[in-house]
């Protein structure tokens, strides 16, 4: 019994560590041979005419792209998701950004929920360069994202639908996110509100506008989890009372 209470108690631990992180459900770091799936995905990448390359840094594969396209790369999850999403990937570019540099994360619609690169604030009224949106054009933008050539950062967004809505309403987005900050999805540097016209998310894509020549923006390590019901939690806590309940009486 008790190498069985030990057994369930670390299993709840972990789903409520990762209830708050989210649980993974696709991935993709681009170590293949060739740019495809290797974690969960429904189906391979596709992608526009101008396929994204896989370019190596120091050991490291990257999926590049350096054309324009509204649906550049895109995969189909393996499950139609409905609750809360988070998506995170790494970044980065090279060559001199102009205004308005391109290069966003949609959810469901290329003209869905998105975040990403906007450099200068599009106009160049600002320095920041990355933005998170549920609907429409522009930003918000994400305060003090001015970006660095050849500097790696971790993005991560939080898509979710609030106050009884039917659609996703809600979107959160974080530059080099915190450890703590990722598991308790807390400290946000923007959210995005408004009512998307998205109400389950099925696939998610890249879309790139206004690259300018001699820019090549990057994502690695990509990642796509869902946050779990708090009922599904609730579930968990009964079976380790009744574990421990079990305990008791056989020990009385």
């Amino acid at each position: 019994m008790k190498k069985l209470s030990y057994a369930v108690a670390s299993l709840v631990f972990a789903f409520s560590a990762n209830a708050n992180a989210g649980i993974v459900v696709a991935h993709d770091n681009f170590d293949g041979a060739s740019a495809g799936f290797n974690g969960n995905w429904g189906t391979d990448i596709t992608a526009a005419k101008s396929k994204p390359a896989l370019t190596t840094v120091d050991g490291n594969k990257s999926l590049t792209f350096g054309s324009n396209n509204d649906r550049a790369a895109w995969w189909n999850l393996a499950e139609t998701q409905t609750g809360g999403i988070i998506v995170d990937f790494s970044f980065s570019y090279t060559g001199t950004l102009g205004n308005n540099d391109f290069m966003g994360l949609w959810l469901g619609d290329k003209d869905g929920p998105s975040f990403g690169l906007k450099s200068n604030c599009d106009t160049g009224v600002c320095t920041d360069d990355l933005y998170v949106r549920t609907v429409g054009t522009g930003g918000p933008y994400l305060l003090g994202s001015d970006l660095v050539a050849g500097q790696s950062y971790h993005l991560l967004g939080y898509l979710s639908k609030t106050d009884g809505s039917e659609y996703y309403n809600s979107f959160a987005a974080w530059m080099n996110p915190t450890a703590y900050e990722m598991t308790s999805l807390t400290g946000a540097d923007r959210v995005a509100t408004g009512a998307s016209k998205i109400s389950s998310v099925s696939q998610i894509g890249i879309r790139t506008v206004n690259i300018d020549k001699g820019v090549k923006v990057s994502i690695d390590n990509l990642r796509v989890s869902e946050v779990p019901e708090p009922a599904t939690l609730s579930l968990f806590g009964l079976a380790l009372a009744g574990l421990g309940l079990a305990s008791r009486r056989k020990r009385g």
